[in-house]
């Protein structure tokens, strides 16, 4: 294999395999963060896929489905309860969405 040949073949490995390492997402761009207004019931909520671990009020997913903040928020509420805060995949849902997405809390 001549040098210029060499070089295309590792840039074609390295871009086939950068999605695989994460090059590509920013940090924090994937997770979920919230806080409960009453203590989680559980330790760990499964919903949509995604694993939520719970202390206290504060709950987080690592890693959670590509969807709108405030639907992903009115999906996890009926399961988990209402909440006071809600941030996923970088978006930060506002006092008003909150609202909105706590329509849809478990009671």
């Amino acid at each position: 294999m001549t040098t210029h040949r060499t070089a295309l073949f590792c840039l074609a490995l390295m871009a086939a395999f950068a999605p695989l390492s994460g090059w590509t997402a920013a940090p924090g761009s994937e997770s979920g963060d919230l806080t409960l207004q009453q203590p989680a019931s559980q330790k760990e909520y499964i919903i949509d896929g995604a694993a939520w671990t719970c202390t206290g009020t504060t709950c987080r997913a690592d890693f959670v489905a590509d969807m709108p903040a405030l639907r992903s928020c009115k999906r996890v509420v009926a399961v988990t309860g209402a909440v006071s805060s809600f941030s996923y995949r970088g978006a930060t849902l506002s006092d008003t969405e909150l609202a909105e997405c706590n329509t849809r809390a478990k009671h």
